[in-house]
């Protein structure tokens, strides 16, 4: 069992890498869950080191394929157009990194409001 629990970590760990952190906890101090899809996975997004933004899925094993945008309107847009677009339903959209007054379309999410 811990065999399969290093390789699986080690998978991770290659992820971060391609993000650009050194080790999958770093790179997930930096991620936020952004919402739901079917089969109990999620899309998500990464603040990366150079201040931009990759946005994953984790359908599959790691590593990811990610795409990255230069500002926080670029990704939230993106996002939300996918989210639409796949037609889930609104009780999916559930993005980590915000109280309930704040504005995501207009502020990144924010480490200190993860759950």
């Amino acid at each position: 069992m811990n065999f399969l629990k290093n390789i699986f970590f080690r998978k991770y760990e290659q992820f971060a890498k391609e993000l650009g952190y050194r080790t999958w906890s770093e790179a997930s101090d930096h991620t936020f869950f952004m919402f739901h899809i079917r089969e109990d996975g999620g899309w998500y997004v990464t603040e990366l080191p150079n201040r931009t933004w990759a946005v994953w899925n984790n359908e599959g094993d790691p590593p990811y394929s990610f795409v990255t945008f230069l500002t926080w309107s670029e990704t939230i847009r993106y996002l939300r157009k996918l989210f639409d677009e796949y037609g889930y339903p609104e009780t999916y959209w559930a993005p980590e990194g915000y109280d309930i007054d704040d504005d995501m379309f207009v502020n990144p999410p924010q480490k200190d409001k993860k759950l």
